[in-house]
């Protein structure tokens, strides 16, 4: 059980140099979280052999930490519980069996949702940061994003189609943080980009992303996606909302055999595609997870991928807008913020001042 860290172990800790970790720990599942997450101190930072200790630098708030605080994830909490799944910072301590090179330098923090990214100081495996080249200087509330969203955009890319300059993709939940950098990923391979949004607004903002082909949700949405495409075809679909309309009206323009990819469920419906197109035309329902593919993926190949990532977002290729930052102290606002519909972006931790 966490406790509170006593004035005279503070100065101890002080005193020898060592940081007094705070963060951010759920109490209780379900309920309140402004009467369910509190910000406790505690100084034990005892290294594993092969663990390393990273000072954090910023830390998204996601979906996916606030279901998890429900009890909604795949992942359950273990009372009491850090929070916060991924993140940026630096390697300031390395056990004896970590390679002491990894000393000083940036790395991002893979999500486990077992030790928890909100906070000013985690230990965590080795095996669960990616260093950073030590050319990047990319900004590093950019960086903290990347384990999650811009993996699960790459993925989707990559590994549900073999997808070649001009193919078409088609995907919906489009202004949604992974949708913005699939459009963006997708740009620069030259695949063309068909997105469905719910509102005229976020029409507007994926145009201004590069999407090739916008559609707003609504009456006759497939023959208007079907419009859109002047007669060519999906070659890979990728749903978000779990919506049955908008998926049927996706697999319309999917060429047979092609693949749905559900990698969300806004809607919180089980995802579907109608059994005719599943039967007659063999379209392939699947779904992405980013943890089982952390879990699944080479470590080397895992290492290349988030390289290529945080040298997009060092060229500015990669970005995603970000709405508001907050201390840890002042995470009850933070959290609230989050929870907000219709943000215009990200809402991030980063440490408090430590001057």
């Amino acid at each position: 059980m966490l406790e509170p860290t006593s004035s005279n172990q503070k100065d101890h800790y002080l005193s020898e140099g060592l940081p007094v970790m705070s963060r951010l720990v759920l109490t209780a599942v379900g309920g309140d979280l402004q009467d369910t997450v509190t910000l406790a101190e505690n100084p034990d930072l005892h290294l594993a052999p092969g663990d390393v200790l990273v000072e954090v630098d910023a830390a998204p708030v996601n979906n996916a930490d606030l279901l998890f605080t429900m009890g909604w994830f795949s992942a359950q909490p273990r009372l009491p519980q850090p929070l916060g799944a991924e993140g940026v910072g630096r390697v300031i301590q390395a056990g004896e069996d970590v390679d002491q090179t990894l000393l000083g330098r940036r790395v991002i923090i893979l999500p486990t949702f077992v030790q928890g990214t909100w906070t000013d100081h985690v230990v965590v495996p080795a095996s669960t940061v990616v260093p950073l080249s030590v050319t990047n200087q990319a900004d590093a509330l950019q960086l903290a994003m990347l384990p999650v969203n811009p993996a699960t955009a790459y993925a989707l890319l990559h590994d549900y189609a073999t997808l070649r300059p001009g193919d078409w993709i088609g995907l919906n939940l489009a202004n949604s943080a992974v949708g913005n950098y699939v459009i963006a990923l997708a740009k620069r391979a030259g695949i063309r980009t068909l997105a469905v949004v719910r509102r005229e607004s976020a029409a507007e903002q994926v145009r201004a992303l590069g999407a090739d082909a916008v559609v707003v949700d609504g009456a006759d949405l497939g023959e208007r996606i079907s419009a859109a495409l002047g007669g060519e075809r999906l070659r890979l679909a990728l749903e978000g909302t779990t919506d049955p309309a908008q998926t049927a009206a996706l697999v319309q323009s999917l060429e047979d055999g092609g693949t749905v990819v559900t990698f969300a469920a806004a809607t919180g419906q089980a995802p579907s595609v109608p059994v005719g197109d599943l039967i007659y035309r063999g379209i392939v329902l699947r779904a992405f997870f980013i943890l089982n593919w952390i879990r699944d993926t080479p470590r080397k190949e895992l290492e290349i991928v988030y390289t290529e990532l945080a040298d997009l977002v060092e060229q500015g290729v990669l970005t995603a807008p970000v709405e508001a930052t907050y201390p840890l102290e002042d995470h009850r606002a933070a959290l609230a913020h989050a929870a907000k519909a219709e943000r215009s972006g990200k809402i991030l931790f980063v440490p408090r001042d430590r001057s």
